[in-house]
């Protein structure tokens, strides 16, 4: 404990003040990147940063009137020293020293549903904080994360009737059923990660995958689990469907519950469900539904997977990856979901998501180009366009890695959404036969 607060002693020193501004944030909710590019490129504007449904630009107050009336003011940002700032992009968290810094001592200037802007005047050694993968340096007139109906509308993007009927098949009282399973085990343990792998290696079967086990060290906790369905004319294509399958407690403390419900019971069990549903039908390509082990511990799992694909001489095959991490809880009057990549190679990959849910869902979608710490990242690693997709509030999930990340708090509704979006993303790539369908499990979830 001495040496953890020497070291904050060490990181921080208050420093002189600089140059300040004011700094407005406008409401630009769905008014459509016409009338947004109109703002940016507003005379009255210095510059701007893009955070989803908001503006934040530099702007007298006086030249306020000259914006199109589609936008509105919402709040101030007073005595802002830009020198000072940086971005903390949404990620999940380890309780590392350095993460309870990021979690619980930078100052908040202003918090998007997946970027926060931080005042970082304090800490010593800034090289030292931007190395961490969910820091980056403060640029102005940057798009962090944008609000997929703020861009030109593809008007070819049209619903698919065949598409929809796919998509109907989403069952979310299985879904929450499978949650609620896996919340009640400890996947902390490696009693309870066996079961759990082993359950899912049961479901896979039921549902005619060839299932394999990958662990590359024994002393991990369980094992990564992976459903092959093989493609029809494009067999050497593989399309990955991927969610973490451990949890934790703050502390990682053995003797104590991590139920994991929302981190991440709700993807594996989205993953799951992905895999009852399109398990029904012939696709041209391959899919491979696998749910990870120790994400918890450096996203040890899958890059496990990703290794035993590069030995096996296969990472070539591998296309594209969907992750989805912490899909289910909704804060209060919030609809909206992220899908998210840390690469502009990829942005159209996240584009894609986020516009197959915004046509097929009524959930509002956001981009985000940063996004960093789950399992996609092992994926973008090796080359492989990898997305993920998850609810907007993590930070301020109150159960987030504790005991009481229970499935009584997620949102059976939401997930289904997030999930959907996905699927639609999926069936584009792998190329469904809308024709070969086997319902023979469509109406029915008890046996899951």
């Amino acid at each position: 404990m001495k040496l953890f607060f020497g070291f904050l002693a060490v990181l921080f020193l208050q420093t002189a003040a600089a140059e300040q501004v004011d700094l407005t944030v406008l409401n630009i909710d769905g008014i459509g990147f016409e009338k947004l590019n109109e703002v940016k490129q507003s005379e009255a504007v210095a510059w701007w940063l893009e955070m989803g449904d908001k503006l934040i630009v530099d702007i007298n107050q006086s030249d306020i009137d000259q914006l199109p009336k589609e936008v509105s003011v919402q709040s101030t940002l007073s005595n802002i020293n830009i020198d000072d700032l940086a971005f903390h992009v949404l990620g999940h968290c380890d309780h590392s020293q350095m993460d309870a810094i990021l979690h619980n001592h930078l100052n908040v200037v202003y918090a998007g549903d997946s970027v926060r802007i931080v005042n970082i005047a304090d800490i010593i050694d800034k090289n030292q904080l931007l190395k961490h993968d969910s820091i980056l340096p403060f640029e102005k007139n940057t798009v962090l994360t944008y609000q997929i109906s703020n861009r030109p509308i593809d008007k070819t993007l049209q619903k698919n009737n065949n598409i929809q009927n796919v998509l109907n098949q989403v069952n979310q009282n299985r879904w929450y059923s499978q949650v609620e399973y896996l919340a009640g085990l400890n996947r902390m343990l490696e009693t309870d990660l066996i079961t759990a792998g082993n359950w899912l290696d049961s479901h896979f079967s039921t549902l005619g995958l060839n299932t394999s086990q990958i662990s590359l060290h024994s002393h991990y906790r369980g094992f990564n689990i992976l459903g092959f369905k093989q493609g029809t004319t494009r067999a050497d294509d593989w399309y990955i469907v991927g969610a973490h399958l451990d949890s934790r407690n703050a502390d990682k403390n053995d003797s104590l519950p991590s139920p994991g419900a929302e981190d991440n019971a709700s993807g594996c069990s989205g993953v799951l469900e992905m895999a009852h549903v399109l398990s029904q039908y012939e696709t041209e390509a391959s899919i491979i539904f696998m749910c990870f082990i120790e994400e918890e511990n450096g996203l040890r799992g899958s890059k496990d997977v990703v290794t035993h694909f590069i030995n096996t001489g296969d990472i070539s095959k591998v296309k594209t990856m969907l992750n989805m991490d912490m899909i289910g809880y909704r804060s209060p009057n919030s609809n909206r979901a992220i899908a998210g990549t840390n690469s502009q190679s990829y942005q159209s990959l996240a584009g894609s998501v986020a516009s197959n849910g915004n046509l097929y869902t009524d959930i509002d979608w956001q981009v985000n180009l940063g996004m960093c710490c789950t399992d996609f990242v092992s994926f973008t690693s090796a080359g492989i366009p990898a997305v993920t997709s998850n609810e907007p509030d993590v930070w301020n999930y109150f159960a987030y890695h504790s005991t009481q990340d229970l499935a009584v708090n997620v949102d059976p509704s939401l997930a289904a959404g997030i999930i959907k979006a996905n699927l639609v993303t999926l069936i584009d790539l792998v190329g469904v036969d809308f024709t070969s369908a086997d319902l023979i499990f469509a109406d029915t979830f008890e046996a899951f």
